[in-house]
């Protein structure tokens, strides 16, 4: 448009000043918004309809704006209220100032910030990755109204050598102040939307689900039309702390994504990542279970596969829940890694609460070293990485099926590769895997995550461990003759009653 062109031209340190009342919301293109931002806007996103704005800018300004005014009216049809800035703008913005009068204000407000709080603030620096450049992709941060967990997740990027602050934007639902100071601290991209809750919606069954689901969708619509020529994404949470070598994990592995059509996307999460059960950061795992926590995700795939298939509200279906069903159906799959990427510090949450992040998520491990090479890229492939098991299953030690998994002494320290069959009716039965699973103190609260074809590959106590069906086509062929496949007892006459 002219008007982007004429911005876009501007000699640098050129101050800019706009004002809209009827009707910027739709009249700027994303494309408007995106070089409006770029002059030090933080609300240009916030605009909804007929909304009063006001923004002093400058050409090349690095961070935020103080100059800046919205207001709306709660009433769609009637006009808002005048907004006015009245102010004196210097001929150069100082930055270093705003920062530091914006995190005076943010500290003297704000509560539970700690050594933030205690120190001089100043926008840390990106870590440059020395040698081969990484490649770069659109980061979406999907948040809420958690800004002490957001502060952690914007200041660990900045510590991940890679990292680029401009592919940030933070997707807020609501208009929680407090999140929109954080990001500001940052000077990183906000768009914010209306809260999500029933009195947004005609159906009365709206719930956390609902809340969640409504977000995700509109957060990635807009991620898209703010990206349209980007291949990938990178899709986070407000609670997900980033390893030293995050963008270097996923840096290796978008060849492999681009090369294989079955697979959906690359996590950075390991369900069964703990302390006891994850060992080298090298290993990247095949699994048909979306993890999520963290995943890089191809446009392609999101335009053709999930977007329109996209539950409609308000059926209390969970988003993730969704995905995994969507990508089951059509044969997707997810590469996830044996120590994860990502850590999730979220104690309190729409589905997490103190105890069950103790016992789910406190003890994951987590990468700790800025580069590893990844090993076994080449056998990723559907074909390949089902000959990988059946080699590693045919070579494995079989752990003893006599002794209860459930004991403390169940599978000594070593660095031996071990197999476990458990108990089948069927290929596609589950249940004593996911009994095993609870007694190796691993992920076991709905169902085994991780599996392709019914082996989950995991550590344990220091051994590479396989567990694997015994009527899965790896049991059956490799399970040997006197080996009785697990049958936790628990669950052993709901088995023999055919439940």
């Amino acid at each position: 448009t002219d008007m982007v062109d004429i911005l876009k031209n501007l000699n640098d340190d050129r101050i800019v000043v706009m004002v809209a009342q009827d009707e910027a919301s739709a009249a700027l293109s994303a494309e408007a918004k995106l070089t409006i931002e770029k002059l030090g806007s933080t609300l240009v996103h916030d605009l909804g309809w007929r909304n009063s704005w006001a923004f002093v800018g400058q050409v090349g300004i690095t961070s935020v704006s103080p100059y800046e005014a919205i207001r709306s009216s709660l009433d769609s049809s009637a006009w808002p209220d005048p907004v006015a800035i009245s102010q004196c703008v210097p001929n150069k913005i100082d930055e270093a100032e705003v920062l530091a009068s914006s995190h005076k204000e943010f500290c003297a407000m704000y509560d539970n910030y700690g050594e933030f709080c205690k120190k001089t603030w100043a926008v840390p620096q990106p870590i440059a990755r020395p040698g081969e450049a990484l490649l770069t992709y659109p980061i979406a941060i999907i948040a809420g109204d958690r800004g002490s967990y957001l502060r952690q997740v914007l200041s660990a990027f900045y510590k991940a050598p890679g990292f680029v602050p401009e592919n940030v934007i933070v997707f807020q639902d609501g208009y929680s102040l407090e999140t929109f100071a954080v990001v500001r601290q940052f000077g990183i991209r906000l768009v914010r939307f209306p809260k999500t809750d029933s009195k947004n919606h005609a159906e009365d069954t709206f719930n956390h689900a609902d809340h969640i689901a409504t977000n995700y969708k509109r957060s990635l619509d807009a991620l898209w039309a703010m990206y349209p020529s980007s291949e990938f994404a990178f899709i986070m949470e407000d609670d997900l702390i980033v390893s030293p070598d995050f963008f270097d994990y996923f840096n290796q592995l978008v060849p492999v994504l681009r090369a294989d059509k079955t697979l959906f996307s690359a996590s950075a999460w390991n369900d069964n990542g703990y302390g006891h059960s994850a060992k080298d950061p090298t290993m990247v795992y095949r699994t048909e279970f979306f993890p999520g926590l963290g995943w890089l995700m191809s446009k392609k795939y999101w335009l053709e596969v999930v977007e329109p298939s996209w539950p409609k509200c308000c059926q209390g279906y969970s988003w993730d829940l969704f995905m995994r069903d969507v990508l089951k159906g059509r044969g997707l799959d997810t590469l996830y890694p044996d120590v994860s990427r990502t850590y999730h510090i979220g104690k309190t949450g729409a589905n997490v609460f103190n105890q069950f992040f103790n016992g789910y998520f406190r003890e994951h491990a987590l990468a700790k070293d800025s580069h590893y090479k990844l090993a076994g890229l080449d056998k990723l492939d559907p074909k390949s990485y089902s000959d990988l098991l059946s080699d590693l299953i045919s070579r494995a030690k079989p752990v003893d099926h006599e002794e209860d998994p459930c004991d403390q002494h169940f599978i000594t320290e070593g660095e031996d590769l071990l197999v476990l069959y458990y108990y089948q009716r069927d290929s596609r039965e589950s249940k004593q895997a996911l009994a095993v699973a609870g007694c190796l103190n691993l992920w076991n609260v709905d169902k085994v995550r991780g599996m392709f074809n019914g082996v989950l590959r995991t550590h344990f106590r220091g051994n590479q461990l396989l567990i694997v069906g015994s009527m899965t086509k790896y049991g059956k062929k490799y399970m040997p003759s006197d080996v009785n496949p697990i049958r936790i007892a628990k669950y052993k006459d709901e088995l023999d009653a055919g439940h």
